[in-house]
């Protein structure tokens, strides 16, 4: 059911989206339809919103970004706010492959935020000495840009950014010297974040690699037992899939259409007595082999990675490989008691 409401949220938001881009250039003619569309939308949100804080039972980024929307329109309506919802847009396509790059690299900014602060922290304090001294060399030649600090910071960041506007420019030779030298530092200062960033994301971006290896198929315990045909085959069937932590992974009462192997990460099964699997554990298995229903949700402790078999393609290797049958079921037999 989550995962329907979901989708029909995401769409929502994009021909929300795409409406207020429209509605902005007067493109679309005002209409009574479209009118009923958006209050429509919110009545949905609304509702979505509420059922998302009885679930999460606590209020996240993005439930403060709903939370403004929402409170814009229906309290205040200054401003058509519906653009700040493509965030939980990203959210609720964040396992698609399309937005794999996009989410990657959100989550890269996040985890290098410290460094990325303390390089801007530096820049600043060399955007202030520069300041300080252009202040006091073209002070007395243009007072009109160069008058106080706060005046000569414009044209500290023109000259950090090697943007070099034109509009202000000193007069001096020391000044001129003193900001040739700037540029140049500036070059240097603004490169260093995004050589933290570019070899950060190529670490995310190998990690969340969406390419599955013979030699991760061969360390799963499950399938360590199989001739090299049979990992092959496996390789072919395979499906990569990320997910966040603390995000629902199966949904109790759910039909069983997949089995999934975790890489990396760690789920939570959510029984009486919580069980947690971690690397090269599996699950979903037991509602294919009893062709029954989900018989527990499960919930990912962290983000995780998960290698997932549709229930056709397991079936068709379990007929062709008994010993993997006789392995899925004892370990079906062992969970249930």
């Amino acid at each position: 059911m989550i995962k329907y409401i979901n989708n029909i949220a995401g769409i929502l938001i994009l021909l929300n989206i795409f409406d207020q881009i429209l509605s902005s250039s007067k493109i679309i003619p005002e209409n009574i339809y479209f009118d009923i569309f958006v209050i429509a939308s919110y009545i949905f949100f609304g509702t979505e919103f509420i059922l998302r804080i009885v679930i999460e039972r606590r209020f996240s980024f993005l439930l403060v970004f709903d939370f403004v929307v929402l409170a814009n329109y229906v309290f205040f309506g200054f401003y058509d706010l519906r653009i700040l919802r493509i965030f939980r847009a990203y959210s609720i396509y964040s396992n698609h492959k399309m937005l794999l790059p996009t989410n990657t690299l959100l989550r890269t900014v996040y985890n290098q935020r410290l460094a990325l602060l303390g390089s801007q922290i530096m820049v600043f304090s060399v955007l202030l000495i520069f300041s300080t001294l252009i202040h006091f060399i073209e002070r007395d030649i243009n007072p009109e840009y160069f008058g106080s600090i706060l005046n000569s910071m414009w044209f500290g960041i023109a000259t950090l950014t090697t943007v070099g506007y034109g509009d202000v420019t000193p007069s001096s030779p020391l000044g001129q010297v003193l900001t040739s030298l700037t540029m140049f530092l500036g070059i240097g200062m603004f490169a260093l974040p995004a050589a933290i960033l570019a070899s950060a994301y190529y670490e995310e971006i190998q990690k969340r690699n969406f390419l599955i290896t013979m030699e991760t198929i061969s360390s799963i315990p499950l399938f360590s037992m199989l001739p090299i045909g049979a990992l092959s085959k496996i390789n072919d069937k395979l499906v990569a899939e990320i997910y966040p932590a603390k995000r629902k992974i199966i949904e109790k009462g759910d039909e069983a259409d997949c089995m999934y192997i975790i890489e990396f990460g760690s789920v939570q099964v959510e029984i009486e007595s919580p069980v947690t699997l971690g690397q090269g554990d599996y699950f979903g298995e037991k509602g294919i082999l009893s062709k029954e229903v989900r018989n527990a949700s499960i919930s990912s402790l962290e983000e995780v990675k998960l290698l997932s078999l549709s229930k056709e393609d397991l079936e068709e290797l379990m007929e062709e490989y008994p010993h993997l049958f006789e392995e899925l079921e004892k370990v079906s037999l062992d969970r249930t008691g």
